[in-house]
């Protein structure tokens, strides 16, 4: 430790506690401040306390020395370690030649603390503990590196996360007890820790209600909605503001006076306003019951069947729409569950779904039927208990056709009140009928994610925009169907993607503006990346918030927290799309994704096997089993099923995408080419026509970063000598990466990398090539993402020279897993601008024929002939392997 004086020795013979919850400071256990001086010493002592895992030698370097050489930063990184060397000769650190990581003997933390009191539910401990915390967290480490900045950032967010969520329980808990002075004050401390957390606003208005604080109520209001304007541009919840209301209209009636002077004057003093104050903080509780979801295992489950269509033949998407809408106005209800509308549409009717109904945990079953006749509607609904098929109500809402919304949100209510004793008024925005026939049949177009019903779709939606320009589910619905329309890889039209970003922005912004309580709206907003990288995560978790039961909304918003490498929340929002909606194939598809990323395997399994179990739509099995195929390199079993897909499919991208991939890595190119004719980089890539990629790939623009991944067109980009072209669209993003809407992670790739150095500019291919270690390094140790981050030990070899580290490298995966060299389209490796280099070294023909083999063992058990080696070398014009 740096000059610690006559405290030095007492340092490591005390316990200790780290503060990490403000400045950063070790403290022992006799009081005595014994504080590294040095900032990158504090900044190396906090790493380790935050990292469950060892982290390299090489990754720590870069956070706190990455302005330095390697030799400097190693030996600065030497020099720090010997300053803590009691922490190690303690058992507070570990270090080898490696890695340095946490002990066996664990630093005692003030996060640590604060989340024990947070088990332990003591509000007014908790209460205490907060008041100590200071901002920022992890204080006294910034502008020591711009990487560290970017450790800091993302460990700030995660940290004040997780105590917000848990100390938002002990506050509720504690103003259900009448604690209403505790309550206050975390809330207040949690203000000042995520201003922007519309959930610790809430707490805090519904306790200075019960306080009979209305000023303080309606401050604490005005400044969440300032900062949600200012920060994000957008207004709070419809629940924020009915807490407001409240606010104004409740008694300002303080729950503790000023004692008087006798017994009798205090108990008539006392007596009244105790009793308002109860009564106060009774209705505010409940209120704030009602607020926040309830427990799953206490809460119904209702699932809103698919309506009857009486009077509109072939027409069914009016039906279909109002149940949809009934599902979303239930979905509002904080005392229910909803059963998601893939899964419900797959129970059929009521007496014969009773016993899937069952295996669901479904409690209710909500049918009913529609019947149009020139501007009369006539909705019937009846509720169904599924315990014993019992039909307990069922109502006639005879209207005229424009007071669907009404009954909509009549049934809504009246199924709310008797299953769940929920009486929150809601309605849907209301439009004229012809507006809202039109976008249900949009929506219901929507839904097949074909081209030409996508065109309709759009044309229904623009009309009824013109007839009602202030209808904003439309334009949340039109934003989302013009990014399906884009030409992007996973999308269905030909919209070059720039354009349909381009397009359907402001439709989503508008609807932003014209319902900020519209989850869609926000929705729409983050889905304009298609890719959902992490600029989305505010507005997703925004839908999240205002509708918690689409789980589409949960879904989408797993994939922006997996951008930002939060795996483990992506995963647990995953598994809540899972949970709402568990007959829907997609929701299980990317949640094995996940687990297979951080090498959960056997419980993606788990869950593969409950949707085989529960669900009887063959596509959706089909998908997960190619999913399944995939992970574990079944190419031949991929194949089959991929066949079979696109066979039942012909017209979906998706079926032909995937067939198209696996055709590739077999080495079957030219019949890969034939199925992705509507994907110009695609098709390019896999006929090998070089100076169309290149154009295609201009054609893209900035965004081309978004799909740089498909169809590994930038290796071939370089290969063929248009390594400028990749120089070009990486100068053109720049700019969108210091606005954050593109991520600096995804220009650093190695051929980026590579095309920046062939043009001279050394310098920035070394920043790249530093920011793609940290990237890697930031990766979880387990699983496929494991996978990539060892990989990728190799690829910086690779870039550095390192010709044995390199080698070795590639001999590892060759024997090991083969099929992560072989990209798609299939070229031999000699060909790959990273590796290709070191094709003269003699050991190199021996891991290509590894991957040649590899790869015929499965074109056999597909019974395909298999690939000679002069079909696999190929030549240096076109590269593909030839079939």
């Amino acid at each position: 430790m740096a000059d610690q004086g006559p405290k030095a020795d007492l340092l490591w013979t005390s316990e200790l506690t780290l503060g990490l919850l403000g400045p950063v400071r070790l403290v022992s256990s006799a009081g005595d401040d014994v504080t590294p001086k040095s900032r990158k010493t504090r900044a190396l002592v906090a790493l380790i306390a935050l990292s469950k895992t060892p982290l390299s030698r090489a990754r720590v370097s870069d956070l706190l020395w990455g302005d330095r050489g390697d030799e400097q930063a190693k030996a600065s990184l030497r020099q720090a370690l010997y300053e803590l060397r009691s922490l190690s000769s303690n058992g507070y650190i570990v270090a080898d030649r490696q890695a340095v990581g946490p002990g066996a003997k664990k630093l005692s933390t003030d996060i640590g603390a604060v989340h024990r009191l947070i088990d332990e539910r003591d509000a007014a401990e908790l209460a205490d503990a907060l008041d100590d915390v200071e901002s920022p967290l992890l204080g006294g480490l910034d502008d020591i590196t711009p990487e560290l900045d970017d450790w800091l950032r993302d460990e700030r967010s995660r940290i004040s996360s997780s105590v917000v969520s848990g100390a938002l329980g002990v506050a509720e808990q504690s103003l259900r007890c009448g604690d209403v002075t505790a309550a206050r004050r975390i809330a207040n401390q949690l203000e000042r820790l995520d201003p922007l957390d519309e959930r610790v606003a809430q707490l805090g208005i519904v306790a200075d209600i019960a306080g009979g604080d209305r000023a303080a109520a309606m401050r604490r209001h005005s400044r969440l909605s300032g900062r949600l304007d200012q920060e994000l541009g957008i207004r709070p919840a419809a629940e924020t503001e009915a807490l407001l209301d409240q606010a104004k209209a409740a008694p300002s009636v303080p729950l503790v006076g000023v004692a008087p002077r006798s017994a009798e004057s205090r108990k008539r003093r006392w007596v009244i306003p105790a009793l308002v104050a109860i009564a106060v903080l009774v209705a505010a509780a409940l209120a704030f019951s009602f607020m926040r979801p309830a427990t799953v295992a206490a809460a119904p489950t209702v699932a809103v069947l698919p309506f009857d269509d009486l009077g509109k033949q072939n027409e069914d998407y009016f039906a279909s729409g109002v149940s949809d809408e009934i599902l979303n106005l239930l979905g509002r209800q904080r005392q229910l569950r909803v059963l998601g509308r893939a899964s419900a549409a797959q129970l059929g009717d009521p007496a014969q779904s009773l016993e899937t109904a069952r295996k669901l945990g479904v409690t209710y079953l909500l049918d009913g039927s529609v019947r149009t006749a020139q501007d009369r509607i006539l909705v019937i609904a009846r509720l169904t208990r599924v315990s014993d098929g019992a039909q307990v109500w069922s109502e006639r809402y005879e209207r005229k056709a424009g007071d669907i919304f009404a009954v909509q949100g009549d049934i809504a209510g009246a199924v709310a009140a008797r299953v769940a004793q929920s009486f929150a008024g809601v309605r849907p925005q209301e439009t004229t009928p012809d507006v809202y026939d039109r976008y249900l049949a949009a929506r219901q177009l929507v839904r097949e994610r074909r081209e030409p019903t996508l065109r309709e779709a759009d044309r229904l939606l623009r009309e009824a925009i013109a007839r009602d320009p202030r209808y904003a589910p439309a334009y949340a619905e039109l934003a989302q169907l013009i990014m399906l329309e884009s030409d992007h890889p996973t999308s269905y039209g030909s919209i070059p993607f720039s354009q349909a970003q381009a397009d359907a922005e402001p439709f989503a912004r508008k609807a932003v503006a014209l319902d900020p309580n519209l989850g869609d709206g926000y929705a729409a907003i983050g889905f304009l990346s298609l890719s959902l990288d992490a600029s989305a995560e505010p507005y997703m978790r925004k839908a999240v918030q205002l509708s918690p039961q689409r789980p589409e909304f949960h879904r989408w918003h797993a994939q922006t927290l997996e951008a930002l490498n939060r795996y483990d929340d992506a995963i647990a929002e995953f598994k809540r799309a899972v949970e709402i909606d568990p007959l829907w194939g997609l929701n299980y598809d990317h949640l094995i994704g996940a687990l297979y990323l951080v090498g959960r395997n056997a419980e993606a399994k788990q869950y593969v096997q409950r949707f085989f179990d529960l669900s009887t739509d063959q596509r959706a099995k089909l998908l997960l089993l190619q999913s399944m195929q995939k992970f574990d390199d079944d190419l031949a079993g991929q194949l089959k099923t991929t066949s079979a897909l696109q066979r039942s499919y012909p017209e979906e991208r998706q079926m032909r995408l995937n067939l198209a991939s696996t055709l590739s890595l077999l080495g079957n190119n030219q019949a890969a080419a034939k199925l992705v004719g509507y994907d110009r980089l695609g098709n390019a890539a896999l006929t090998g026509n070089w100076p169309a990629l290149a154009t295609a790939a201009q054609a893209v623009g900035p965004h081309y970063w978004d799909q740089s991944g498909y169809w590994n067109s930038a290796a071939l980009l370089i290969a063929s000598g248009h390594g400028d072209t990749l120089v070009q669209l990486y100068d053109a993003a720049r700019p969108l990466v210091a606005e954050d809407r593109i991520s600096l992670d995804r220009l650093a790739q190695p051929e980026t990398i590579i095309a920046l150095r062939r043009t001279g500019r050394q310098a920035e291919a070394d920043r790249l090539l530093t920011q793609y270690r940290q990237a890697k390094d930031r990766l979880p140790n387990g699983g496929l993402l494991g996978d990539e981050k060892r990989f990728s030990v190799g690829v910086v070899a690779a870039l550095t020279g390192n010709r044995e580290a390199a080698i070795g490298a590639l001999d590892h995966w060759s024997r090991v897993k083969p099929f992560r060299l072989a990209p798609i389209p299939m070229m031999a490796l000699r060909y790959d601008p990273t590796f290709g280099w070191l094709a003269s070294d003699p050991r190199f023909d021996e891991i290509e024929d590894r991957i040649r083999l590899a790869i015929n063992v499965q074109r056999q058990k597909a019974g395909l002939a298999p690939l000679s080696r002069q079909a696999w070398i190929s030549d240096s014009k076109t590269f593909l392997t030839k079939n």
